[in-house]
């Protein structure tokens, strides 16, 4: 047998398509491959690691106002006026605990230190 000539459609036919599809097929691949990666994993990365600075504080509020503090002023004052009230009740109570006190032993209070136990006073004996 002789040798026989391949087929001629397979010949003829172009390879460039095959190729051409191939390659562009393989970039699309690896460009849905990166695109994929980048979603996934680089992009939660970079938002973590760089983050943008924190927003500045709000401006400070004006001066304050003159209503308040004269409200203020008084309420102070009113309270100043109560403790010292206070403070005289319990002058009065300290003055009061070092006077004479009156007990079953005592009953007027004023036991001589140098007299005898149950004499009254003005009662020698």
């Amino acid at each position: 047998m002789a040798d026989t000539p391949p087929p001629a459609d397979s010949a003829e036919r172009p390879r460039w398509p095959l190729i051409l599809g191939g390659l562009v097929g393989g970039a699309l691949l690896v460009g849905a491959g990166l695109a994929l990666g980048w979603y996934l994993f680089y992009r939660p990365i970079v938002n973590v690691a760089v983050q943008l600075p924190a927003p500045p504080p709000p401006p400070a509020p004006p001066g304050p106002d003159e209503k308040e503090v004269k409200a203020l002023q008084d309420q102070v004052d009113k309270q100043k006026a109560a403790n010292k009230q206070i403070e005289d009740q319990i002058a009065i109570l300290k003055e009061r605990l070092k006077a004479d006190v009156c007990t079953i032993k005592d009953p007027l209070g004023k036991t001589a230190p140098n007299s005898a136990p149950g004499a009254t006073p003005g009662h020698k004996t």
